[in-house]
């Protein structure tokens, strides 16, 4: 741990780098010498000062629990009291008897249970309600997802998601107030759950829930809607209710969350969307216009871009050519006649930040300005379990599910652990991390807790990433990642990047830039390997690094420990910078190549390896965009 020095009052920290270590040493400090009535005592801190050059914080935005339906119907029965306690290091028990717990607590979550069954489920599993003893509620208790009664209400979930069961929640004679009433009453029951685990400075829990808006035939809308402080609106606006658009939700939180009330809606899993979540239109086929994209861009600053049903960041041969969009995909392109259940082109976030380059042309305004951040989407209340060893899967362990060399279900083999949402912020406090949700200054990653910082300006000096007060000049120069630069300068920014490995995972292999820029309506990309391990140098005409040699040993997972980086960072200039051009850059960072969870699995079980899945992957980490606008525009 390094020493923490304080002269007069002040602080002073001796930093030998600006790296790893900078982040141990801000993050150690324990005591600091004060001075009382003329004499100097040590005085334990409670929390780490605020650091003006912000931490790295490490959190999960997406969590299910017991109250959610589809978990509850999974067999999970930890409830969002278990999902905290997860959280924050403690060890639970998961359907199955498998005792978990994480190796590294999370400094941030949020319970996001589904806004649309709270009432149901509440009152299906109560034993004072009358509707408790019906043949949909027992279906739902029976802890069987194959059961008939509960298939018919998932299916009737799925084909009439602008309504409640009457079975449940009565006729539209008599009104679906007793859901809606006992939805609010859950909510704030979530409400004083969240407020109970949140220890400022150690472990900030968000009010949260996720919105559930359905298409048919499963497709999703959904959003996490995360709140600031305990100003929250006293009642849930449901996909029910809200008919499922996006739109009316952004103008719900609009009226009802106002003053001391802040709120932010974070979209997810898009290649679920079957190419209406991230389209050009509005959800309901009807043209943008101002008013709407301006409230849209308000409200939705972040985009979830990785989560355990997979990448959607972007996908082979749906407007790109990058060869790591083939990471973690869950679907296919679409054929011609296809829709749904496949991928397609406006159902990832690359493609949207293209788009939104000429919407901020056409309506002066960029609804798809997203940074962007990763959770896990867990259903079992493993809060941030994204580890590839021992994966429990995403409702149950993977040890109860079919034999691993022959066909994994979907809901296993094709999904992976989930990632993490990482965060630059002075503190561990709501009000501090939200601000930097908002802000964008956040980061996602596949599953490690790899750090990433992004900054552009248009003066840094050569070898400035090599130097001890490289964040406070990235700060002082330019703009962090989720920053704009407009182009007074006519001239190329520089791109300062900085990443440094996850101590208990393998080495880096490489950063590369992401750029896409647009040319009147037409859109591009190109992806630059500006920092490469092992003293290797990216090729200055495929602007790719090198293979570094790095292995993985598929008997038993080990890799090579002698490649790779701990830490890798560049300045780096556009050689194609057209200063006329819209463009956004963001960095993506890679580990060496190890063990898929599928891999790890197969080997504990002693099993052959499913031909059907990767053995092995290369985890990541995307920082959000830096967004470039031509002088006058």
């Amino acid at each position: 741990m390094k020493n923490v020095n304080c002269v007069s009052g002040k602080d002073s920290v001796t930093f030998s780098r600006v790296s790893i270590r900078f982040l141990s040493c801000l993050l150690g400090i324990v005591l600091c010498q004060t001075v009382v009535h003329g004499q100097q005592s040590l005085q334990p801190a409670s929390a780490p000062a605020p650091n003006p050059l912000r931490n790295a914080y490490f959190g999960d935005l997406h969590v299910h629990t017991s109250y959610s339906l589809d978990a509850y119907i999974g067999g999970n029965r930890n409830d969002p009291r278990a999902a905290y306690r997860f959280g924050r290091g403690e060890p639970i028990i998961l359907t199955g008897g498998v005792k978990s717990q994480l190796r590294v607590p999370l400094d941030f979550m949020a319970v996001t249970d589904h806004d649309i069954w709270l009432g149901e489920l509440a009152l299906c599993t109560d034993p004072k309600e009358a509707v408790y003893a019906s043949e949909v509620c027992r279906g739902i208790r029976e802890h069987d997802p194959h059961a008939a009664s509960a298939l018919d209400f998932g299916h009737f979930s799925a084909q009439n998601p602008a309504q409640r069961d009457a079975r449940i929640c009565g006729s539209p004679d008599t009104g679906a107030g007793n859901c809606n009433d006992r939805a609010k009453t859950v909510w704030t029951e979530l409400q004083q759950i969240a407020q109970e685990f949140y220890e400022p400075g150690k472990f900030t829990t968000f009010i949260g829930f996720e919105w559930t808006a359905n298409l048919k035939r499963i497709g999703m809308l959904h959003r996490n809607v995360i709140f600031r402080s305990t100003t929250v609106p006293d009642v849930i606006a449901s996909a029910v209710e809200l008919n499922n658009r996006p739109e009316r939700m952004w103008e719900w939180l609009e009226k009802t969350c106002t003053g001391d009330c802040q709120a932010l809606s974070i979209p997810h899993n898009t290649n679920f969307g079957w190419g209406v979540a991230l389209d050009t239109k509005n959800s309901d086929g009807t043209p943008f216009t101002k008013e709407i994209l301006q409230r849209r861009a308000r409200t939705e600053p972040l985009i979830e871009i990785f989560q355990m049903k997979g990448n959607s960041e972007c996908a082979p041969g749906l407007g790109t050519t990058d060869e790591q969009c083939g990471f973690e995909q869950l679907f296919e392109a679409c054929k011609q006649g296809e829709d749904a259940f496949c991928a397609l082109p406006r159902d990832y976030v690359r493609n949207a930040l293209k788009t939104g380059l000429v919407l901020g042309d056409q309506f002066g305004v960029n609804p798809f300005q997203y940074g962007f951040i990763a959770d896990t989407d867990t259903h079992s209340s493993n809060s941030g379990a994204t580890e590839e060893k021992d994966e429990p899967g995403y409702t149950t362990p993977v040890k109860d599910d079919a034999p691993l060399n022959k066909d994994f279900p979907i809901s296993r083999g094709a999904f992976n652990p989930g990632g993490l949402a990482g965060v630059w912020a002075e503190e561990n406090t709501r009000e501090s991390i939200f601000d930097a949700l908002k802000r964008r200054e956040t980061f996602a990653t596949s599953g490690t807790r790899i750090r990433v910082r992004l900054f552009a300006g248009w003066n840094y000096p050569k070898g400035l990433d090599k130097q001890q007060d490289l964040v406070q000049a990235g700060y002082k120069g330019g703009v962090p990642m989720g920053g704009e630069l407009h182009g007074a300068h006519g001239k190329a920014p520089k791109l300062l990047v900085w990443a440094v490995k996850d101590s208990n995972s393998t080495n880096l292999q490489k950063i590369q830039i992401v750029k896409g820029w647009s040319k009147g309506t037409e859109t591009f990309e190109k992806i630059f390997a500006v920092a490469c391990s092992d003293g290797l140098r990216p090729d200055l005409r495929w602007h790719k690094c090198p293979d570094n040699g790095a292995t993985v040993s598929l008997s038993d997972c080990s890799v090579t420990a002698n490649k790779g980086a701990a830490e890798l960072s560049v300045i780096w200039t556009d050689p194609e910078f057209d200063k006329a051009d819209r463009a956004f850059y963001y960095a993506r960072v890679l580990e060496n190549p190890t063990c898929r969870w599928s891999t790890e699995a197969a080997l504990q079980a002693k099993v052959a390896l499913s031909s059907k899945f990767p053995a092995t992957i290369q985890e990541r980490a995307w920082s959000s965009p830096i967004w470039y606008t031509p002088e006058g525009r």
